[in-house]
């Protein structure tokens, strides 16, 4: 079974490419024939009218149902972090902005020419005076991941407002979901308390004083997200019956390869050359699928292309990822694979993901196909699957793949989607009657 997520897929139409979206304006001969041959849907990660994130439709599309570990903890994995089990951390980001009335409004994010003054001001608060003494581990430009000892819960909401053209930087709030509200409580204080302080010396630092000289925005605002705990978690065999692998192309898909125990082969992103680049991955993924029944192969190229807010463009990247599948309909002679995305990545206007719908393709050698012939969400709308959630996927690929678990059969001591790869078989070798009937004919018992 091979995945293909062709992230951030989902659009709206516009009126650049005549009321379509990319991926109904992009010429596909090689999805269309995929299509042709298989089965399709509209792919609404966690339901209509809900946006997502990428780590969240991920989590649910590898059939999880384990506690989400959060995603700085996959961030810092990814990056080879070390974090100390059980010890909260967060993802924070240093971002322009500007103080009205009281209220900080975060205006975009640290461009290349940032660099170097964030990296002197992620110093300065390195050695800010404050009980919670903090240790920055770099992520990227403008990121680090905070951790801290004295910091005793996680369940603590985001001070990034993700959004700044709509939310002020906000407040750290204990989750009404936190096992220990106390904890949760004198951790949310805790770091509002240190992201004011690090506000007032982010203001009066030099580099922002020149900034403000220049006219240039001042990097004021150091915001906290995703809030993170280690622990440990089945591996994607122990809660799919499957073997697990991956082709992964950043931090984030890295890190929840590693957290789930799944082999992988990293592919640095090439946005240069983007059939080329994904060429390069179904290749990877091809040789992953010789040693195990599930591979995830990843493109980032169709949500970056989302996000410069130019729908040619991504027009113009789905079909070069469609000339990089020119194989795809020969493997699903032997293979199951579903083509989707993780959410969908408006190419017009300002938000960052939405719940448009995104299209999905199924095809393996034990498709009959539906009467669906072209690969675009208007189609696809009218595919046999119909709506399908993330957690649908997965199900959806082993009962394709003739491998779909029994309901009422525990062929194990947990339940798993797909019958498993590598069940625990009773050991007969030291029972001495069947080792005596074993030994007639020398062929085993008759």
């Amino acid at each position: 079974m091979i995945l293909i997520t062709f992230d951030g897929l989902g659009d709206r139409p516009s009126t650049e490419l005549n009321n379509q979206t990319p991926l109904e304006a992009a010429q596909t001969p090689n999805l269309d024939e995929l299509t042709r041959i298989g089965v399709s849907g509209i792919h609404q990660p966690f339901g209509p009218g809900r946006a997502t994130s990428s780590e969240r439709s991920h989590w649910a599309m590898f059939g999880q149902t384990q506690t989400f570990p959060g995603r700085a903890l996959l961030e810092a994995i990814g990056m080879g972090i070390d974090i100390p089990a059980a010890r909260p951390h967060f993802h924070l980001a240093l971002r322009p902005a500007v103080l009205e009335g009281g209220k900080l409004q975060a205006v975009g994010r640290v461009s290349k020419d940032d660099a170097s003054d964030c990296l002197e001001l992620f110093d300065a608060l390195r050695v800010m005076p404050h009980r919670l003494n903090p240790v920055l581990h770099p992520l990227r430009n403008g990121e680090c991941i905070l951790e801290s000892e004295v910091i005793t819960s996680h369940e603590i909401s985001d001070s990034d407002p993700l959004f700044g053209h709509l939310h002020p930087v906000l407040q750290p709030l204990a989750l009404e979901s936190a096992l220990d509200q106390q904890s949760a409580q004198e951790s949310a204080e805790l770091v509002t308390s240190w992201i004011n302080s690090a506000v007032e010396l982010l203001i009066a630092h030099p580099i922002n004083e020149a900034r403000r000289a220049a006219g240039k925005l001042e990097l004021i605002a150091p915001v906290t997200k995703w809030a993170s705990k280690k622990t440990t978690f089945k591996t994607f065999e122990e809660s799919t019956g499957l073997t697990g692998a991956a082709v992964t192309s950043s931090a984030l898909y890295r890190g929840l390869a590693e957290v789930l125990g799944m082999t992988q082969i990293h592919i640095p992103s090439d946005l240069e050359n983007v059939q080329a680049d994904f060429e390069a991955r179904i290749t990877a993924g091809l040789e992953l699928s010789k040693t195990h029944s599930f591979v995830h192969i990843h493109t980032k190229a169709t949500d970056e292309a989302g996000h410069t807010k130019q729908p040619k463009l991504k027009r113009d990247v789905i079909e070069s990822l469609d000339r990089a599948c020119h194989n795809l309909a020969k493997l699903a002679e032997t293979t199951t694979i579903v083509i989707t995305g993780d959410h969908a990545t408006p190419s017009t206007g300002g938000i960052m993901h939405s719940a448009h719908p995104t299209s999905l393709i199924l095809v393996g050698p034990h498709v009959f196909p539906d009467e669906v012939i072209q690969c675009d969400e208007p189609s696809h709308k009218n595919g046999e699957l119909g709506k399908v959630l993330a957690s649908d996927i997965l199900p959806l690929m082993s009962h394709y793949s003739h491998r779909a678990s029994f309901k009422g059969h525990a062929t194990g001591s947990s339940e798993t989607i797909a019958l498993p790869d590598n069940p625990v078989s009773l050991d007969f070798s030291e029972t001495k009657n069947i080792n005596q009937l074993s030994k007639v004919n020398g062929t085993g018992i008759k």
